[in-house]
């Protein structure tokens, strides 16, 4: 009998212990705005109400660690840098067309016409003699056999005296000796009949006359030939 009332004792402190406990419990966490989740819901679950509450937590690395995962800091990268645009230049414009000037030598005929006209031949070709003479009063003029470029005009001492030469194109030269004057200059282009001096008598000379050379491939030939 003494040992069952000491039982009911025990157990009586028991719940009398558990019931001051929850009271608190309730207490403290309407004083301090806490709550725990096991015991709201069960109350809630008493009322037919459930409430449910979330909480948020902010976790930041200590300081103080030595770990070197948790000392580890992400640095953000910055961003690229566009490279200059170089500015687009003006419209280039169109090439300019140049014309250049392209001298041509001028070709003759290659038949020749007699140069001194009313002349007389007074000396024929030969070994000794190449080219022939056309003896005429002096003055009188002296034309181009053939259009082509002077390469020549002035004075030889060859005995030629005043001289001209005309390129004539094809490998074919004229040459005028012992002249009294001279009426065109080196590089003028020359048309086939076209005065080129006088006759004279200059350089070594018995007598007004030109001394009529034709030059074909740089060899003197028989002028004949080619009037």
């Amino acid at each position: 009998m003494y040992r069952v009332a000491a039982h009911l004792a025990v157990i009586g402190l028991v719940a009398l212990s558990a019931g001051f406990g929850f009271s608190k419990l309730q207490q403290t966490s309407t004083s301090n705005g806490l709550a725990l989740d096991l015991v709201d819901t069960a109350r809630a679950a008493a009322t037919g109400q459930i409430e449910f509450r979330s909480a948020h937590f902010d976790l930041q690395a200590n300081p103080e660690s030595t770990d070197p995962i948790l000392s580890r800091r992400a640095f953000p990268t910055a961003e690229p840098t566009a490279a200059p645009t170089a500015k687009p230049s003006a419209k280039p414009s169109a090439p300019a067309t140049v014309f250049a000037a392209v001298a041509r030598p001028v070709v003759g005929s290659g038949k020749l016409m007699w140069p001194v006209p009313g002349g007389t031949i007074s000396q024929y070709f030969w070994s000794g003699h190449l080219a022939i003479d056309i003896a005429a009063h002096a003055g009188t003029p002296v034309l181009a056999a053939d259009a082509g470029t002077v390469v020549f005009a002035g004075w030889r001492n060859n005995g030629g005296g005043l001289v001209v030469e005309i390129d004539h194109g094809n490998g074919i030269h004229t040459g005028y000796n012992h002249l009294g004057s001279i009426a065109v200059s080196v590089g003028q282009v020359v048309a086939r009949g076209q005065r080129i001096a006088s006759v004279g008598c200059t350089g070594d000379c018995t007598g007004p006359h030109v001394h009529f050379q034709v030059i074909v491939g740089g060899v003197l030939v028989n002028p004949l030939r080619y009037l």
